[in-house]
């Protein structure tokens, strides 16, 4: 029912057309379609301009079917039969030129059946930007800056980061591809854990940024106010050629015998690298490898193969070794492929 609302909601937004008692018929066979409906090449492919306004508008989403065997690589669990998720991810970005700078809005919905359960639909990112200061929720910036880990559907085994959260914060662009970003965030519950601040004490987070033709580099430190403890994370990315890059991440923290909302990993230390290979227009080949200090590594190796433009086939083999975790297998093993149309 819900994902009706929200659909029927959307169509209504777009499709919805006053009522006239009388209309001039020749008129309206003289009027361009244009009129009411532009693109605003200005603001991004994909984007319209709204009726009577100088807002423009951009709707997409997915469809994606997972399926995966062998072993769940986060947690060593044996699967019985093969897991299999469904989902589907809608959003909408609205973007408007002010006196102040761009002015921009980000929502999406998310829905998953997993094994054939529906886990409900859920909210994404929710998002407002005025030129460069950003208020809402999503992931945290101890992620985002850094564009999370490689380019491989289970980046994240060896974890880099805490979950959704409140957050406020600004980035500003100092010129020669240089930025820099501070921000609060109200921080998240995890499980067991809880690391929302509950005061009027938020999390702090801040970086730095470097972009340049041959690549980037950039920095993230997050303090936990609660647990009074720091993390901190520097990657660098390298573009060798036209078809081949790679990536370099680690990460710190200062004490891991306290978890903390940025500091997701176990261990003091933690790295992430990766390797990207264009093999033709429609193949690429990613592979990434993960280790933090408690002795946990992580490799995933997949091709993402674009059938057509907008439907993507990704088969994927990832294992984890347990670094002798007594409470999970030695290791994991398992195989994905995963199927993806983009709209």
């Amino acid at each position: 029912m819900k994902r009706g609302l929200v659909l029927g909601g959307v169509s209504a937004l777009l499709f919805e057309v006053p009522y006239v008692h009388a209309v001039d018929t020749a008129a309206i066979r003289d009027e361009e379609p244009a009129q009411f409906v532009r693109a605003c090449d200005a603001m991004g492919a994909g984007f319209y301009q709204l009726p009577q306004s100088e807002t423009c508008l951009k709707i997409g989403g997915s469809v994606g079917y997972d399926v995966t065997g062998g072993a769940d690589v986060y947690s060593g669990e044996r699967l019985r039969s093969l897991s299999r998720t469904v989902t589907a991810t809608l959003y909408a970005e609205t973007r408007s030129q002010t006196e102040l700078g761009m002015l921009s809005s980000y929502f999406e919905f998310e829905d998953s059946v997993v094994d054939g359960v529906d886990e409900g639909m859920t909210l994404g990112d929710l998002i407002i930007d005025l030129n460069g200061l950003k208020v809402g929720a999503s992931g945290s910036q101890f992620d985002s800056w850094l564009d999370s880990a490689g380019n491989v559907l289970s980046d994240d085994v060896i974890a880099y980061a805490g979950g959704m959260t409140n957050l406020i914060n600004y980035t500003a662009n100092v010129g020669n591809g240089l930025s820099a970003m501070f921000g609060v965030e109200e921080g998240s519950k995890d499980g067991d854990h809880d690391y929302r601040t509950g005061s009027y004490v938020p999390h702090f987070v801040g970086g730095l940024k470097l972009d340049r033709p041959w690549g980037a580099i950039a920095t993230v430190i997050g303090y936990d106010t609660v647990i009074e403890e720091a993390a901190a994370k520097v990657r660098l990315d390298l573009k060798l050629s036209d078809t081949l890059s790679v990536f370099i991440m680690g990460g710190y923290q200062s004490d891991p015998e306290k978890p903390n909302y940025f500091g997701a990993w176990k261990g003091t230390y933690a790295a992430w690298g990766g390797v990207s290979v264009s093999l033709s227009p429609t193949v690429t080949f990613n592979s990434q490898a993960a280790y933090e200090s408690s002795g946990k590594y992580a490799l995933a190796l997949n091709l993402d193969y674009e059938v057509v433009p907008g439907f993507l086939i990704t088969p994927e083999l990832n294992y984890t070794s347990f670094g002798g975790d007594p409470s999970k297998p030695d290791d994991a093993f398992a195989g994905t492929v995963s199927i993806e149309c983009d709209f």
